[in-house]
């Protein structure tokens, strides 16, 4: 269940919701409270599945979405072109997943991959 995170708590490596979307923060400056306003914070971060830059200026007192994002590994049942059959290694339920088209990988062999809310991404084979 996603979690609520203060502007200004933000740090690098930290996963927020911005547009609808989950992202990695990459840097995080803030600005100080002026004569007539609250003090800011300029997040820029990419957004994980898109890999799209993302910038919002935010007080550093409201409240952003954070998504929850637990790492998982899958073993590759089968596999047909990108769409892999991938069953957990914890729960034992099997998904499709999408894997890049430059990766060779058989079946039987076990990924590691994060899920955040409902979408899967590939991280990697596991050694």
């Amino acid at each position: 269940m996603p979690t609520q995170i203060e502007a200004g708590k933000v740090r690098n490596g930290t996963y927020v919701m911005i547009d609808e979307e989950p992202c990695e923060v990459r840097s995080v400056s803030k600005s100080s409270p002026g004569k007539h306003g609250s003090a800011k914070a300029k997040i820029k971060a990419k957004e994980i599945f898109g890999g799209k830059n993302k910038h919002i200026t935010k007080p550093v007192d409201s409240m952003m979405m954070s998504p929850d994002v637990e790492n998982k590994v899958g073993q590759v049942v089968s596999k047909e072109g990108t769409i892999a059959q991938v069953m957990d290694m914890d729960t034992y339920e099997t998904e499709e997943m999408e894997l890049p088209e430059d990766l060779t990988i058989s079946e039987g062999e076990e990924i590691e991959y994060k899920q955040i809310e409902d979408r899967k991404l590939f991280e990697g084979k596991r050694e």
